[in-house]
């Protein structure tokens, strides 16, 4: 089998992440002596990170994120003294979510809930939670829309 039939093979067994990096890998591992056993694992280890990435990106899409960019070592604590900070923190393990807990967040316009609430959103998905941002407005409109709607019965 050549190049071109295992980059073929690879992609049809969906380790594109494997045929990307295919070449790249075996160069590295003429220069640098690697065992077949060596070779493999670092081709293992790289569509297994390409998985993760695109699942991140998924499950970051799928949040809808206001702000994608948002996270806690972007929030200046500075400006609210009473932030808790060691409870954001914790917030941000994404243990509340395994113990079936909810985070709301409330206050005045501009104090930070929807930076903190991106912020924690983006670490759970990082934990490998699904996260769903919503805001009052949005939850609103969805709410007034559902009782509109009426099911389809054949």
């Amino acid at each position: 089998m050549n190049l071109t039939e295992l980059d073929r093979a690879l992609r049809q067994l969906r380790l594109s992440g494997m045929a990307d990096v295919l070449e790249a890998r075996l160069r590295h591992a003429q220069t640098e002596r690697l065992s077949p056993l060596d070779l493999v694992a670092t081709l293992v280890s790289d569509e297994l990170q390409r998985r993760q990435d695109r699942l991140f990106d998924r499950r970051h899409k799928q949040a809808r994120f206001r702000d994608p960019d948002r996270s806690l070592d972007r929030f200046d604590f500075d400006f609210n003294k009473k932030m808790d900070r060691a409870l954001l923190h914790e917030l941000a393990t994404a243990r509340f979510v395994g113990q079936r807990e909810d985070a709301l967040f409330l206050g005045p316009p501009g104090t930070g809930k929807s930076h903190l609430a991106q912020a924690i959103g983006r670490a759970a998905i990082q934990q490998g939670y699904r996260v769903a941002y919503r805001t009052p407005r949005w939850t609103a409109l969805a709410r007034q829309s559902s009782r509109t709607w009426r099911p389809y019965r054949c």
